[in-house]
C-alpha cells in the first residue's frame, strides 16, 4: 500500500513537511480538522438520546426498557472492538487518514440504516442493534485524533493541540441534546425527503450525522495533510520506504532509542478515564428519571430542566477550552494537580447531592393505584420501590448548581490535563494502540456503568448508586496520590543522554548533582583521605621514573567507586551513557 497521497489543497499558512525540513512546526490546520472530526465522532453518541426511545414506542412498542438498554450499550461494544483495531491499522500503515475515512464511512452506513428503520419489514430491534453497533465502531477512530494531535504537534504546542481535540470531543458529548431541540418543531411523520424516507424530529439527527460524515471524508481527502512534527527524526523515518530505511540504517543505529514508557502511569490514566466516563455516563442515564423521582416533576419538565442544565455544562466546557487555548502561559498548567482537583470536584458533587437522612423534606410518593390516574402522579412510586419511604429530598437549586459548577469544570479540566499528561507519559512515539486502549477504558465504563447504576437504583435507590460512584472516584483519587511521583512525562532521548553524560563527568570529579538536591557527594571521602593524598603525591613526585604514577589512577578509581555506591544508595539507580 502506498504511504503517500495526492497533493491536497493548502488552506493554511502552517508549514508542510517539504517546507520545514530544518525546523519542526505544528501544522495547525490539520489540528483544527482533527478537532472538528472529534466532534463529529463524539456527537453521534449523544445525538439520539432524547428521541430514540419515543421513536421506538411509535414504530415497535414490543421493545421494552431492557432491550433499550442493550441498544444503548451496543454502541460502546462497537467502540471497544474497533478502537484498538484502528490504532493497530494506523501504526501498521503509519498514517491516520485512511482509518479515519473508514470510521466515517462506517458511521454513515449506520446512520443510513437508522433512516430505513421504519420502512424495513425485519425485526426493528435487531436492525437498531446493527445501526448503533456500526456507528459505535465508526466512532472508535476518535482515539486516532488524539494520537495525531499528540504526535503532530511540537512539545511547546502539544498541550494546546490536544486541547483542541478534547474540546471537540467535549462539545460533541454535550451538544447532542441541543441539536435535538432544533428539530422538535418537525412533528411525526414529517415530510418525504427521499421516497419513503421521511424527515421528522426522530430522523433529523440521522440526516445531520450523515452530512457531517460526508463533509469529514471530503475534508480528509482534499485538505488534510499529515505532518508529525512531534516525532523524533529517527521515529518519523520509520514510515519511509524500504530503500530509505536501508540507506539510513547506519545513522539510525547510532541514535539512542526511546526508553519504554511507564506502564503503571498508563494504567492510572486508564483508570482515570474509566472513572470520568463512568460518572458522566451514569449521570446522563438517570438524569431525567432521577429528576422526576426526586423533585416530583413531569416528563416534560424533567427533560427541559435537564437539557438546560446540560446546556450550561456545555457552555462552561466550551468556555474552559477556549480560555485554555487562548492563554499564552499554557506551560504553567500542572497536569497532575489539575487531575487531582478534578476528582476532588467529582467527590464534592456527590457529597453535596447525596440524599442524607438528616435532610428535612421527604420525597413525594404515590402508589401503583394512583399511577393509572390521569394526569399521571409524580414523585417516587412507593409500590415499585420500597426505599421511597426513607428517602429525603435534595434541594433542587443545590443539586443543579453543584452539577453545573462541579461537573462543568471538572470534566473539561480533566480532559485537558489527563490527555496531555498521557501523551507526555508515552513520549514522542506513535501512540495509536495506547490511545486505543485509553479510549476503550472510557467506553467500557459507558458499557457497564449504566447497567450497574440502573440495577442499584432499582434495588436500593439513588443513595447506593451515589455511594458506588463515590467509591470509584475516591479509589482513583487515592491512586493519584499514591503514584503522584510516577505521573511524569517521559524524558526524551537527548535529555536522558545529556543528563547521564553530565552525571558521569561529574562522577569523575567525585561530585554529582541530581535535580538540584545532591551536592559534592565525594567531598566527604576527599576530606577523609587528604593526608593519604599528600603522601601519595610525594611518592609520585619522587618515583616518576619508577612507575609511581600508578597510585593516582588507583586513588581516583577508589573515590569513583565510593561515589557510585553513595549515589546508588540515595537514588536507587543511575543511568550512565556509554
Amino acid at each position: 500500500m502506498s504511504k503517500t497521497w495526492p497533493k491536497r489543497f493548502s488552506l493554511t499558512k502552517s508549514p508542510l513537511p517539504e517546507e520545514s525540513k530544518d525546523t519542526l512546526c505544528t501544522n495547525w490546520f490539520s489540528i483544527y480538522v482533527a478537532a472538528a472530526l472529534s466532534f463529529v465522532g463524539t456527537v453521534q453518541f449523544s445525538l439520539y438520546f432524547s428521541s430514540i426511545w419515543p421513536y421506538l414506542q411509535i414504530i415497535d412498542r414490543s421493545i421494552d426498557e431492557t432491550q433499550f438498554g442493550w441498544v444503548i450499550a451496543i454502541y460502546s461494544v462497537g467502540q471497544i472492538v474497533s478502537a484498538p483495531l484502528f490504532g493497530f491499522l494506523s501504526n501498521k500503515i503509519c498514517q491516520v487518514r485512511l482509518p479515519l475515512i473508514i470510521g466515517l464511512c462506517l458511521m454513515f452506513l449506520g446512520n443510513v440504516s437508522y433512516l430505513c428503520l421504519e420502512i424495513v419489514q425485519l425485526p426493528k430491534f435487531y436492525i437498531l442493534l446493527f445501526c448503533r453497533c456500526i456507528v459505535g465502531m465508526g466512532s472508535g477512530n476518535v482515539c486516532l485524533l488524539r494520537t495525531y494531535a499528540s504526535t503532530a504537534s511540537t512539545v511547546k504546542d502539544r498541550s494546546r493541540a490536544i486541547a483542541f481535540v478534547t474540546c471537540g470531543q467535549a462539545l460533541g458529548a454535550t451538544s447532542g441534546p441541543a441539536f435535538q431541540l432544533l428539530f422538535t418543531f418537525i412533528s411525526y411523520p414529517g415530510f418525504s425527503l427521499f421516497g419513503p424516507l421521511n424527515f421528522n424530529l426522530f430522523t433529523a439527527p440521522a440526516y445531520l450525522a450523515c452530512l457531517m460524515n460526508i463533509a469529514g471524508v471530503i475534508v480528509l481527502i482534499m485538505c488534510f495533510e499529515e505532518y508529525y512534527a512531534g516525532l523524533e527524526e529517527a521515529k518519523a523515518k520509520e514510515c519511509g520506504g524500504e530503500e530509505e530505511k536501508n540507506a539510513e540504517n547506519e545513522q539510525q543505529q547510532k541514535q539512542a532509542k526511546l526508553p519504554p514508557y511507564d506502564l503503571l502511569a498508563c494504567l492510572v490514566c486508564y483508570l482515570s478515564r474509566f472513572t470520568q466516563m463512568f460518572v458522566q455516563g451514569n449521570l446522563e442515564t438517570i438524569g431525567s428519571p432521577y429528576a422526576m423521582m426526586m423533585f416530583a416533576w413531569s416528563e416534560q419538565i424533567a427533560v427541559q430542566v435537564t437539557a438546560i442544565a446540560q446546556s450550561l455544562v456545555g457552555a462552561i466546557t466550551f468556555g474552559t477550552y477556549i480560555l485554555y487555548i487562548s492563554l499564552k502561559s499554557k506551560k504553567e498548567l500542572n497536569c497532575r494537580l489539575s487531575c487531582i482537583l478534578s476528582f476532588v470536584g467529582l467527590i464534592i458533587f456527590h457529597l453535596i447531592t447525596f440524599s442524607w437522612p438528616f435532610l428535612p423534606t421527604p420525597v413525594t410518593t404515590f402508589n401503583e393505584t394512583q399511577s393509572q390516574m390521569e394526569p399521571r402522579p409524580v414523585g417516587c412510586n412507593a409500590t415499585k420501590f420500597s426505599w421511597c419511604q426513607n428517602l429525603s429530598q435534595v434541594n433542587v437549586w443545590l443539586f443543579y448548581s453543584s452539577y453545573v459548577v462541579c461537573i462543568g469544570l471538572a470534566f473539561p479540566v480533566l480532559n485537558i490535563a489527563m490527555n496531555t499528561l498521557f501523551s507526555h507519559i508515552l513520549g514522542p512515539r506513535r501512540q495509536g494502540t495506547q490511545q486505543g486502549f485509553f479510549q476503550i477504558s472510557g467506553t467500557f465504563a459507558r458499557l457497564i456503568g449504566p447497567v450497574l447504576m440502573s440495577n442499584l437504583y432499582t434495588l436500593r435507590g439513588p443513595n447506593l448508586a451515589w455511594t458506588m460512584e463515590l467509591a470509584v472516584a475516591g479509589a482513583t483519587l487515592f491512586m493519584w496520590l499514591i503514584f503522584y511521583g510516577r505521573m511524569v512525562p517521559l524524558l526524551s532521548t537527548k535529555r536522558r543522554s545529556l543528563s547521564a553524560a553530565t552525571s558521569f563527568s561529574r562522577l569523575e570529579d567525585g561530585k554529582l548533582s541530581t535535580s538540584g538536591s545532591m551536592q559534592s557527594i565525594g567531598e566527604e571521602e576527599t576530606e577523609k583521605e587528604s593526608d593519604q593524598q599528600r603522601t601519595e603525591e610525594a611518592n609520585n613526585e619522587n618515583g616518576k621514573n619508577n612507575g609511581g604514577t600508578k597510585a593516582e589512577p588507583i586513588r581516583r578509581h577508589n573515590t569513583l567507586s565510593k561515589t557510585l555506591a553513595v549515589v546508588l544508595e540515595r537514588d536507587g539507580k543511575l543511568s550512565v551513557a556509554h
